[in-house]
């Protein structure tokens, strides 16, 4: 089986040649060789246990949802669309029905600042209504501690205001 060159690298997203084995730019590996793995695009982790997250779906909105923690992540487009009336309640998908907590997983307290699952950028603890809940400084992106969910009709209108507010 042929190795495949990518025409940009996937982590740094510059143009190669096709011919290099490692970025020139980010000096990470492009092909497997014996022992390592590919450099790829990695999907989104909780901000809190750094384990994956899986998708998961908030009154038919695409949402984010760790199994671990049943922590929450909310894009900004998404908690624009949300209305604060009715119940919300997370369903979630079949990959996460059959999760399994990893061998190595040991539970983690919340660190001092979350990184965000969307963006990568730091996330800063902020009050909205009576709930403190952690919001991206770049992207808007939300994310809720598993205890927090009970209390997601109180946080769409200040969470709006907030961002309308700071356009």
């Amino acid at each position: 089986m042929p190795e495949t060159i990518p025409k940009t690298c996937p982590r740094c997203d510059q143009p190669l040649t096709g011919t290099e084995r490692v970025c020139p730019s980010c000096r990470k590996p492009l092909v497997k060789t014996e022992g390592l793995a590919s450099v790829g695009a990695k999907g989104p982790v909780c901000p809190i246990c750094k384990i994956p997250v899986y998708p998961a779906t908030l009154d038919s909105h695409e949402v984010i949802h760790c199994a671990e923690c049943e922590g929450l992540g909310v894009s900004r487009e998404v908690m624009m669309k949300l209305q604060p009336q009715g119940k919300k309640e997370v369903q979630i998908g079949p990959e996460e029905r059959e999760h399994k907590t990893p061998a190595f997983f040991e539970p983690r307290k919340k660190p001092s600042f979350l990184i965000c699952p969307f963006c990568g950028k730091r996330m800063e603890p902020v009050k909205l209504g009576k709930t403190e809940l952690d919001v991206c400084e770049k992207c808007a992106g939300l994310w809720l501690e598993g205890p927090k969910l009970e209390m997601f009709q109180d946080i769409i209108g200040p969470y709006k205001w907030k961002v309308i507010k700071q356009k």
